[in-house]
């Protein structure tokens, strides 16, 4: 798929057309030089496809949803050889299922999204001292009583901060949707708790998905999973669950690139669309917990397997979402690397799945750890 890498940008009909190969880097080529840009992730070397077929959250997404949310349609490759188009109105079941598994019903060539105007953003990087997260735990919990409509973000990561990455920081990417003057009055509180460093400034969408790319380099052994966190924090109870990270990374060597990342996106427009709409199953009121591991010694693969295991779950009973019954799972299948059962990764919607399965892939030829397994004669 690599060599499937085309965009192409309509601007009257304001759809962005691309190839299943591209990463989120070339999406943002074509789309920043216009001051247009569409829902993708917040790592610009990350594939599309995956992203979107599982959901797809980045710095659009308080303003104009999930990724999936702005497929218009995608072309795909089945498991009998066909090649069909998705979409509302041409096979409606299978875009239904492409939009949260898309992975499980077959090679997806082609998507076309919708695109949106986009201007400035002022954002950044800060780095704070370990003992700074009460400050920054009661600065998340008065941003998540703001108006959420103008798109302004929030990331709070737990890891080591640059350019050694060595020694245990929090690093905050604050990102505010116009301004500098203005957006350094609504992050005011961030500048007072006092940061170690801090790299703000006027940028665009595109420059701020590459900014955290670093994280997430090539070549090393990579884990990641997922959890969520329901306002208002316990500063506390965070505190225990960063202590449990930091300790098991100052333990073993080479985890410098390691990082717990609370995801204050505004949940909104995700939740205007309603549950059962497409088969993704996490439309809920809290906010996403990303882990990512890098390590480089093999032998380290079920320690730290493991260990990610207890700390989403640590993150969750401590200061997340319960699931209910009929309601959103609570995890996202882009993060989450552990679930055994397709019915914790899709919910409610694990029955549909299933007939669709059977229709579209009765030999399960797209099988993954959670996939949707056929059902049997």
């Amino acid at each position: 798929m690599t060599r499937m890498c085309n965009v192409e940008v309509d601007t009257s009909a304001r759809t962005v057309t691309f190839e299943g190969g591209c990463l989120l880097a070339d999406i943002d080529a074509a789309l920043e030089p216009l001051g247009l840009a569409t829902v993708v992730g917040i790592v610009n070397h990350t594939g599309a496809a995956g992203l979107i077929l599982g959901g797809g959250s980045g710095y659009l997404t308080a303003q104009h949803g999930l990724a999936i949310d702005n497929l218009i349609s995608v072309q795909m490759v089945l498991a009998d050889g066909s090649m069909v188009e998705a979409s509302e109105v041409s096979n409606p079941d299978l875009f239904w299922a492409v939009r949260g598994a898309g992975t499980q019903f077959g090679v997806v060539t082609r998507f076309r999204s919708r695109i949106h105007p986009q201007g400035k953003i002022w954002a950044g990087m800060m780095v704070f001292a370990p003992d700074k997260l009460p400050a920054l735990v009661d600065f998340a919990n008065e941003f998540h009583t703001r108006d959420q409509r103008d798109g302004h973000l929030l990331i709070i990561v737990f890891g080591y901060a640059p350019p050694d990455f060595t020694a245990a920081s929090i690093l905050c990417a604050p990102i505010f949707n116009g301004p500098e003057e203005q957006g350094r009055e609504f992050f005011a509180k961030l500048w007072e708790a006092s940061p170690i460093t801090a790299e703000m400034g006027t940028t665009t969408v595109a420059a701020q998905n590459g900014r955290m790319n670093e994280l997430f380099e090539h070549g090393s052994r990579r884990l990641m999973g997922g959890s969520n966190v329901l306002m208002p924090l316990d500063a506390a109870k965070l505190a225990d669950s960063a202590k449990m990270f930091w300790d098991f990374c100052d333990a073993h060597e080479g985890m410098g690139h390691s990082i717990v990342a609370l995801e204050f996106f505004p949940t909104h427009k995700i939740r205007e669309v309603p549950h059962h709409a497409t088969a993704y199953a996490n439309r809920g009121e809290y906010y996403g917990v990303a882990t990512s591991f890098e390590w480089k010694d093999e032998g380290l693969d079920t320690d730290v397997r493991k260990f990610n295991q207890k700390l989403c779950d640590h993150v969750q009973v401590t200061n997340g979402y319960q699931v209910q019954k009929d309601g959103p799972v609570g995890r996202s299948i882009n993060m989450d690397h552990y679930t055994d059962k397709a019915e914790e990764a899709f919910g409610t919607n694990i029955s549909r799945l299933a007939e669709l399965k059977t229709k579209y892939d009765p030999e399960n030829a797209f099988w993954k750890r959670n996939g949707v397994q056929p059902k049997q004669d």
